[in-house]
């Protein structure tokens, strides 16, 4: 069986290093067990055995992303070891450490010993996916799990199908065989969610929990009193310990809140109990009264993240669809058992409830998750004021399930995120949590119209959940440095011309974008909101804040074609010499047609359509080109660490550029007492880029970070027709 992350954290408490160490380097299993959507600004891993989310990220084991809001480009995840782990906590907003599906049966056969397998009364039977262990009651070797990408900017884009879908079917203990699908989008209104689409039916392929294979030749059956259930620990408190828990660099995993003490989120049940979310205690600005960690000695931990509000966002699950439990339709997917437990403290069934160690592998009877799933509680006598780490259980049923009838339930993970320009400054105005949940209420709606209007369509057969109208594809964009000297900063952006040439059908073949015709401009877009990593890796564009720059409407096209290009091209000179930018260009439709969805739903009057930010630049900064005069300089001199006029601030917290260099030259930096500790090499880039600017990020040549103090250096130039060299002395002071 594989051995998921959960296993991993047991051994990290069992003390087992040199296993451990064997099961870090070989990773979680990707491929065809785990598949990790990144599409949209909502990031999730999802696996062939009924999990959704992980808890790698807890323990910092693994190096892929999982659990971010809002993704982005680059992203670098540390593992290893969690003196690494500053850039997750400054940029994870949540983290699913554990979801997943159940199904519950009463009164079931089930396989006895192997060889002979033989169908015995049972009371209880469980698949349990998404708890503190492995998925129990499944085929240890399952179907591989499938991932399509249908990205809106390839040529063989489908609009029926979302840009990545995922598909997964493995069989239980149960006599139920469940198939999930996950879509996601790119599009704004559609990329803060995932749709998760589940099938389950009484195959009669029965897995024996003797040896996790499907018992051959075994009596199929009618199942009664049959729940299933979505269960997800999903918290919000990810970032918000960083302000008041542990070492900056070295933030232990009890900050996630494992300890009663340092819960610090609130529960949301609206929309008749089919949406429900958490969110932070004040976005994770200070600490709650309750818990044991005070506020950092001058809040220390603005030097490396600003004033930005941690905690932001508000995160949860969205009920979209579910089967009847008889006859008559359901009026609405809300769940027929609501639970919200805290991950400790609470009861159940008169004793503490502890839900770590709710698992089988604790030796608990199964009829406690029959009575689980059956058992309406929200933990009134816990309070609902911000100590808490809420676990979510939606339970359906009980049902009928005969053989070879299906149900079927959509659900929704999804996030909501109040503006970025007041989370990075620190909510000044005080919009927190207000902002969030309107947020996660206007997603709430995108997602119940994609249902509305995929639900009862077929795809190549396939049974489709959602279908969304499409916005124009967003142009590839590239950002370019074109400052020619010392006295102008200033940067190209150029994009090309996808949206103009692309054709999108709607849910009858006919068209509902032409390019030529719909599209009605282009805006350009500028983030500054680079993301400070650790002392090992550089800062990230993360672009969670854009600000809108140009406007380009279709009849000022020509002016900005630059021919020889073959792109549109646009010069920003509102920059600034040695920071940093990233660029989008989002193609709008300003008042798209009348559109039909794959189930045949008319659209009318739909509002304005326009591409994101998935398709973004490249970082570019702008520097000054080469000059002769060799009167070079080092920029910030002296340097003094996240000083606003004596460094470049917290997205590039240890750079310092040498100036007004010639095309091609030799810098040598030593100590004050002579040790030669770093060599630069300027010269064009890859490209063929002059630049007469040359950044040197503190860090010797052996890759340790400078100690402050006085530094000399020694520039010597290669340029032809250039026989110069200059020594001087900078400071850096931190």
């Amino acid at each position: 069986m594989t051995v998921k992350i959960s296993k991993l954290k047991e051994l990290l408490y069992l003390q087992i290093p040199l296993l451990l160490l064997v099961l870090i380097s070989l990773g979680i299993p990707q491929g065809e067990t785990e598949k990790i959507h990144k599409r949209g600004r909502l990031w999730e891993v999802v696996a062939n055995d009924g999990w959704i989310g992980t808890l790698g990220a807890w323990d910092f084991l693994v190096s892929y992303p999982e659990g971010m809001f809002p993704g982005f480009k680059n992203y670098f995840h540390p593992v290893g070891g969690e003196s690494q782990a500053e850039n997750t906590f400054a940029n994870a907003n949540m983290h699913n450490f554990r979801s997943g599906c159940w199904v519950v049966a009463k009164d079931i056969l089930t396989p006895g010993p192997p060889p002979y397998n033989t169908a015995t009364p049972t009371d209880y039977e469980t698949f349990l996916s998404g708890l503190q262990e492995d998925s129990y009651g499944v085929e240890s070797v399952r179907p591989p799990m499938t991932f399509t990408m249908n990205y809106i900017e390839e040529q063989n884009f489908n609009p029926l199908l979302p840009e990545e879908m995922t598909e997964a079917t493995w069989n239980t203990s149960t006599s139920v065989t469940v198939k999930r699908r996950s879509y996601v989008w790119s599009y704004p209104g559609y990329r803060d969610f995932i749709i998760y689409d589940y099938t389950f039916k009484n195959s009669g392929i029965m897995v024996s929990t003797f040896t996790n294979t499907v018992a051959e030749d075994f009596p199929t059956q009618n199942l009664e009193n049959l729940y299933i259930v979505f269960h997800s620990g999903i918290s919000v408190s990810t970032k918000s310990q960083i302000n008041f828990h542990s070492d900056l660099n070295g933030v232990q995993a009890g900050a996630f809140g494992w300890k009663i003490e340092t819960f610090h989120d609130y529960y949301h049940i609206e929309d008749n109990s089919t949406l429900l979310y958490s969110t932070n205690y004040n976005g994770g600005k200070e600490p709650p009264p309750w818990d044991i960690y005070p506020m950092k000695d001058n809040e220390e931990w603005k030097l490396h993240f600003g004033d930005e509000l941690q905690s932001p966002a508000a995160f949860g699950w969205l009920a979209l669809y579910a089967s009847p439990t008889g006859s008559s339709p359901r009026i609405s997917p809300k769940p027929d058992v609501l639970r919200v437990d805290s991950h400790k403290g609470g009861t159940f069934k008169g004793s503490d409830l502890d839900l770590e160690f709710f698992r089988m592998a604790n030796n608990r009877p199964k009829k406690d998750f029959y009575d689980f799933a059956a058992r309406p509680d929200t933990q009134a006598v816990l309070g609902n004021n911000g100590n808490r780490l809420n676990f979510y259980t939606l339970s359906y049923g009980p049902y009928t399930l005969n053989l070879g009838d299906s149900l079927r339930f959509i659900m929704a993970e999804i996030a909501g995120v109040m503006d970025y320009h007041d989370i990075i400054a620190g909510n000044p105005e005080g919009h927190f949590p207000d902002s969030s949940m309107a947020a996660i209420r206007r997603n709430a709606a995108f997602a119940r119209q994609a249902v509305q209007w995929g639900i009862g369509a077929e795809v190549n057969g396939m049974p489709l959940a959602a279908d969304v109208p499409e916005p124009p594809p967003s142009p590839q964009v590239m950002a370019a440095n074109l400052s020619f000297s010392d006295e102008s900063a200033k940067v190209g952006v150029s994009w090309d011309k996808i949206a103009e040439n692309m054709v999108i059908l709607d849910g009858t073949g006919a068209v509902f974008y032409d390019g030529i015709n719909d599209l009605d401009g282009y805006r350009i877009y500028r983030s500054e909101d680079f993301q400070y990593d650790t002392g090992t890796e550089g800062t990230v564009l993360r672009g969670a804040a854009w600000d809108l720059i140009a406007q380009v409407p279709k009849a000022e096209f020509s002016t900005f074609w630059n021919e020889a290009l073959g792109k549109y091209q646009y010069q920003d000179s509102m920059v600034s010499f040695g920071k940093k930018y990233g660029y989008y260009v989002s193609a709008y439709n300003a008042s798209p047609n009348t559109w039909t969805s794959a189930n045949g739903t008319v659209v009318t009057g739909l509002p304005e359509l326009a591409s994101g930010d998935y398709r973004r630049s490249e970082e570019v900064a702008a520097t000054a080109g080469p000059v002769n005069s060799f009167d070079i300089f080092v920029a910030p001199n002296p340097y003094v660490f996240n000083d606003p006029e004596r460094s470049f601030g917290i997205n590039d917290p240890y750079k310092i550029e040498f100036r007004n260099l010639p095309e091609n030259c030799t810098i040598r930096i030593y100590t004050i007492s002579g040790d030669l500790i770093k060599t630069l090499h300027h010269q064009p880039d890859q490209y063929g880029n002059l630049s007469g600017t040359e950044d040197w990020n503190q860090k010797s040549d052996s890759g340790l970070l400078v100690a402050p103090g006085i530094y000399i250096y020694h520039i010597k130039s290669n340029t032809a027709g250039l026989d110069e060299s200059l020594t001087g002395k900078f400071m850096i002071i931190r």
